[in-house]
């Protein structure tokens, strides 16, 4: 048992299958099957039910998965640790609002690059609900969400205060579909419950994948958005839409940088948050 083999059990269960599984890895399926077959072998135990449907863990494989988690965050906490200890730049991996990573985060990430230049710095995006979930689950070191945040679990510190507008079509009006990013999203969840403080909690939401689609949409007169600002006054044609605050107690929010209260930050995660002192 090594952990390559433990990263493919792992790579099969959030897949669903062991050709999934192959993709994830940048491997070919027969290496999976090969990997998993050699787990077997190792217990003397099945670890996969194999069906047309993919690939679902037997009750023994439950308690592997478990356990191969558990090992692969102590090797990696571990690595950091040692690296962090020999000066040679421990990893960071975040995650962001997409609004975040498009509009705030590129000048922020790149005076982290020159004061951190051997550190590797990664960066995923998703909804608050999505991140603080792998924050929780250690799949992510820290993320930039929208608060309010759960003190109990998490550390936070003020990253920016957004004023969030509503963008529509000049021909466009609040009975339109609200055009939005999947459920999850703090912007969408602050829409939603502006529209039902003026009786709107039945208008339509179109889900779509990016702030850029959203508001080429809205452009087109398909819908309205809302969202910061900062991001929609940067769309290229944000001379052609009409945008306006939300009333009050709407119209603020507040993104922090989250991490576990139990996680230890890296040097390159304090640097972070010393840039995001400064900015204040």
């Amino acid at each position: 048992m090594d952990l390559v083999l433990l990263k493919t059990l792992v790579a099969v269960t959030e897949a669903g299958s062991f050709s999934g599984a192959a993709g994830v890895l940048h491997c070919v399926q027969s290496n999976v099957t090969s990997r998993i077959r050699r787990l077997e072998e190792h217990f003397g135990q099945k670890i996969f039910q194999r069906s047309k449907a993919g690939a679902r863990l037997t009750e023994f494989g439950e308690r592997l998965h478990e356990r191969a988690v558990e090992l692969l965050q102590q090797f990696e906490r571990a690595e950091r640790d040692l690296l962090e200890a020999a000066g040679a730049g421990a990893p960071l991996s975040l995650g962001s609002m997409e609004t975040t990573a498009a509009v705030r985060l590129p000048s922020l990430l790149k005076r982290l690059k020159d004061l951190c230049p051997a550190s590797a710095i990664s960066l995923q995006t998703g909804s608050t609900a999505d991140l603080l979930a792998k924050v929780w689950n250690r799949k992510i070191d820290a993320a930039f969400v929208a608060g309010p945040v759960d003190r109990d679990r998490f550390r936070a510190v003020t990253a920016f205060a957004e004023r969030l507008v509503c963008a529509r079509n000049p021909a466009g009006t609040v009975s339109d579909p609200l055009l939005a990013f999947r459920s999850g999203c703090s912007y969408r969840a602050t829409a939603q419950s502006w529209l039902r403080s003026i009786g709107r909690s039945d208008t339509e939401v179109t889900e779509m994948g990016t702030l850029e689609g959203i508001l080429g949409c809205v452009e087109a007169g398909l819908g309205f958005a809302v969202g910061p600002e900062s991001a929609i006054r940067g769309y290229r044609n944000a001379g052609e839409l009409r945008i306006e605050p939300l009333p009050d107690p709407f119209a603020q929010v507040t993104t922090y940088l989250v991490w576990r209260n139990d996680h230890s930050p890296v040097e390159s995660h304090r640097r972070l948050i010393g840039i995001l002192a400064e900015r204040q």
